[in-house]
């Protein structure tokens, strides 16, 4: 009997390496096959964002818009919103204590889009502008906004440094680029590259918190617009 549970245990411990080594291996192809061909991620994986365990793992809506410094009356550019996972957080913590602040959003896809409309009729938000257009040539004025606000976005761009620039160009004197990537995804940046680009893109490093390997939110201040050249 004792032999028999020796085996059982064993068979079973093969199989779970075996699906352990599947996983990692999909993990590293697709995240490969990412890195060499970077575009957004389809509307279909849109359910899956909100997954508790993505809030349990790697901080939920809430933290990330507290490690980003997102203040009530600021002016707000979240680029890649996608389904609105932050979208709703972030036009409440600007419109706190009655105050104007808003939330501008700019989505390359059109169903993305309908899925931020809806979400946003849902939860009953009226403080966001939502734009179809591309990050790296957006039809807004330079100086604009307090913040950029990214999540997991950078490593979907094929120009990173351009898309900085264009950042940069939008945002006033003292504004700040929040970056937030998380491992859970394909495009997942370390801080040295996304740092790399947006000082590329004439911007501060100002450091970072979190888990560089895991989960961090890192920021970049726009010290000299002057000096920036724009994207388009």
């Amino acid at each position: 009997m004792r032999l028999f549970a020796v085996r059982w245990l064993r068979g079973l411990g093969i199989v779970l390496l075996c699906l352990v080594s599947i996983f990692i291996t999909g993990q590293v192809f697709l995240r490969i096959r990412r890195r060499l061909h970077p575009e957004p991620m389809p509307p279909e994986i849109a359910p899956y964002l909100d997954a508790p365990l993505r809030r349990k793992l790697f901080g939920s809506p809430e933290h990330i818009v507290e490690c980003a410094g997102v203040l009530p009356g600021m002016r707000v550019l979240e680029i890649g919103p996608g389904p609105g996972l932050f979208t709703t957080v972030l036009a409440r913590r600007v419109a706190a204590g009655k105050s104007s602040g808003s939330v501008t959003c700019v989505e390359v896809q059109s169903k993305m889009i309908e899925l931020l409309h809806q979400r946003l009729e849902r939860e009953e938000v009226g403080n966001v502008e939502i734009i179809q257009a591309d990050g790296c040539h957006m039809p807004l004025p330079e100086g604009s906004f307090d913040m950029v606000f990214l999540v997991t976005v950078v490593g979907e761009l094929p120009y990173p440094v351009a898309f900085f620039r264009e950042c940069a160009r939008v945002l006033k004197v003292g504004g700040v680029v929040s970056v937030t990537e998380q491992l859970c995804d394909p495009d997942f940046c370390l801080p040295g590259m996304v740092r790399r680009c947006a000082e590329a893109a004439g911007l501060e490093d100002a450091g970072y918190v979190g888990i560089p390997w895991w989960s961090y939110t890192a920021s970049y201040r726009n010290t000299a617009p002057g000096s920036v050249v724009s994207s388009q």
